[in-house]
């Protein structure tokens, strides 16, 4: 009790002349911590998730393979998913890259949405995962985009089929990020992005598109109400009220840019790697760029090892992810933003 005075006295000595700030709380049981936000992580991704190298490959773009979506999620760490989805008259939603490069680990968009829903559902504390969603068309090369897009009704389709395969609770929607503010941009800047403890085990759907295709999907849904995708933005300007996802793939060019956007709060995807360069050369180069900007997914054609490659990715210290170094709060470890027995 004396030692308890006496440092009272102290505090109340150097309080007129020092701050009372220099002195640490003794009421207090815990200093106030900022809480923690979907955005306060760092992820990797892959590009073009499903991927299978063809057997004659007309490109080093088209090189490589990936394992199936539910091992990348649990041996590999990754969080953010890549899908290329087509319109078939006979099949649906089919996923693929293009008709020289159709290798694929799940042939439909259910497939795939059913591969990551079963790891989601085993390992419901994982963080928000982010499936990115980019519509094709081969009609588009041959007639205006939105004469095509409105007579395969693709976009409605693939919103059709995020209702019925994934669950609307384990769903991150622009509904809700929203709230009861007037747009999503206010909503972010003002409130922020949900709190994580909130999106665990919910996966977030973007539309990856721009143009006339993310115009008509934006367009057929005013404000985005009622939408199940964020589309997905370049640069800042043509929709100031919903502009909070932004995808700039050179983060050694743009990673000023990249920064800028991730301290103001949106989220920002970006690559470590693209057709082979930096893999052929063991270059980390870009992906360390990617690292520092803060981008929150890092998107790879190599999460893993691969035979006779030194290249692969990582994220530094990740649990598999880790705390965003431009705007997590300072106490955050990531543990705290995942902490899954299977993670590797």
């Amino acid at each position: 009790m004396a030692v308890l005075a006496a440092i009272l006295v102290l505090s109340s000595m150097l309080g007129g002349c020092l701050g009372t700030d220099l002195i640490p709380s003794l009421t207090d049981d815990s200093p106030d911590e900022d809480p923690l936000r979907m955005n306060h992580l760092q992820m990797k991704g892959t590009h073009n998730s499903y991927h299978v190298e063809p057997i004659f490959s007309p490109t080093r773009e088209y090189m490589y393979t990936h394992q199936e979506l539910g091992v990348q999620a649990s041996d590999l760490g990754v969080r953010q998913f890549e899908l290329d989805v087509w319109w078939d008259v006979r099949e649906g939603l089919r996923v693929y890259h293009n008709q020289y490069d159709s290798g694929t680990t799940c042939p439909t968009f259910q497939s795939c949405l059913e591969a990551l829903l079963l790891w989601s559902q085993e390992n419901s504390q994982h963080h928000p995962i982010m499936i990115w969603v980019e519509p094709k068309d081969w009609l588009e090369q041959g007639a205006e985009i939105t004469t095509t897009v409105e007579l395969t009704g693709i976009l409605q389709e693939i919103e059709d089929e995020i209702t019925q395969f994934w669950p609307a609770n384990l769903t991150i929607t622009p509904d809700d990020v929203r709230g009861n503010a007037l747009n999503l941009t206010g909503a972010v800047l003002d409130e922020g992005w949900p709190l994580m403890d909130e999106c665990r085990g919910k996966a977030m759907f973007v539309l990856l598109a721009t143009g006339d295709m993310r115009d008509l999907y934006m367009d057929e849904r005013p404000g985005l109400v009622g939408a199940k995708m964020f589309p997905m933005f370049t640069s800042q300007g043509q929709y100031p009220g919903e502009e909070v996802i932004f995808s700039l793939t050179d983060p050694i060019t743009d990673g000023e840019e990249i920064t800028r956007l991730v301290e103001e709060g949106f989220i920002v995807r970006t690559r470590a790697d693209s057709g082979g360069v930096e893999p052929d050369n063991n270059d980390t180069t870009r992906f360390e760029a990617a690292l520092a900007s803060g981008a929150h997914t890092i998107a790879t054609d190599y999460p893993g090892p691969v035979d006779g490659m030194e290249y692969w990715i990582d994220i530094p210290e990740g649990n598999p992810s880790r705390c965003n170094p431009v705007v997590a709060p300072i106490w955050c470890t990531p543990s705290e933003i995942e902490n899954l027995e299977t993670t590797v």
